[in-house]
């Protein structure tokens, strides 16, 4: 099992931007057992939300994973996930292949179809579209990715976007090009997706119902011909850690309230590791996980040293 960390949610420094804490967090997965670092796709959190009750900055995400990619060496990048209505997929496409290219090749797209309106009609992109339609549009989305990332020249004609003898250069650095992440728990639409196009599914719950999940990509796979050993099953999740109990049970008190009630992990490395042994045995081979006080190095470090190895071969 390998283990990625999403920086959620942005923390304010001195100076009122959070770039000082992502960047310090970035050097440190950088140098540790962490295989990825993650950030979320949004432009507006005002607060109210499940796990972000207080109003926060936020950065966009193509910007800092550049800046992150040219500071870092090792670390894996990626977004979790990209609200494709955001961008046009064409801008998107040279964007992911932009990223690759400065991280000599260390980036994972995430796509998926989006859910918050307020941003999206706040930010003036018009009406927000129902989830049938969304959800066309993610699949276009990832077609015309495909086009752009294969046999040049691209052309598209769709129902959301077109192509005209495009080429994308320079090509990205990994070949045939960086995996595609499609994340979302919808076992009949997005997990068909998933075997259809992605390298990587991105779900989320309890063991059991991952579990599930797990075996319906299985079988849209088998009906898709498609091996789904050559899909990573990867779960998102919500933890904190702390070195002893009295330690776990003050950091739940200072940051329950940055816990959703579903997919929330909490405890000593111990107990950790035996709840994520529990992911493992649903067919968890990746774990992404927020943690409220990741601007502190002292959780990160921890997590590390005393969960990863732990389950290096689980």
């Amino acid at each position: 099992m390998q283990f990625g960390l999403q920086i959620n949610p942005y923390v304010a420094g001195p100076d009122g931007s959070p770039w000082e804490h992502v960047a310090r967090a970035a050097q440190a997965l950088d140098a540790s057992a962490f295989d990825s670092l993650w950030l979320y796709d949004h432009f507006l959190y005002e607060g109210g939300y499940a796990a972000h009750p207080v109003p926060e900055p936020v950065l966009e995400c193509f910007t800092t994973l550049g800046a992150i990619a040219a500071t870092t060496r090792r670390i894996r990048l990626g977004q979790l996930v990209l609200g494709v209505a955001y961008r046009n997929p064409a801008l998107l496409t040279k964007m992911a292949t932009t990223l690759d290219v400065i991280s000599g090749g260390r980036s994972i797209l995430g796509l998926g179809a989006g859910w918050h309106r307020r941003e999206y009609e706040a930010y003036g992109w018009g009406s927000f579209e129902p989830p049938p339609v969304r959800l066309r549009r993610l699949e276009e989305a990832v077609q015309v990715v495909l086009a752009l990332w294969g046999a040049p020249p691209a052309s598209h004609h769709g129902a959301f976007y077109a192509l005209d003898n495009v080429r994308d250069l320079p090509a990205p650095v990994q070949q045939p090009h960086p995996p595609i992440m499609i994340g979302g728990s919808g076992e009949r639409v997005t997990l068909k997706l998933v075997a259809k196009y992605a390298q990587w599914c991105n779900v989320s719950g309890d063991a059991d119902q991952v579990a599930h999940l797990f075996d319906a990509l299985r079988q849209h796979c088998e009906r898709a011909g498609r091996a789904v050993e050559t899909v990573t099953h990867s779960v998102y999740l919500t933890l904190l850690v702390g070195p002893d109990e009295a330690a776990v049970a003050a950091k739940r008190e200072r940051f329950g309230h940055f816990l959703p009630p579903r997919a929330t992990l909490v405890g000593t490395p111990d107990e950790l590791v035996d709840a994520l042994g529990g992911y493992a045995r649903a067919g968890c081979q990746y774990v992404i996980f927020r943690t409220p006080d990741w601007f502190d190095p002292e959780p990160l470090q921890l997590f590390s040293e005393r969960v990863i190895p732990a389950l290096a071969n689980a």
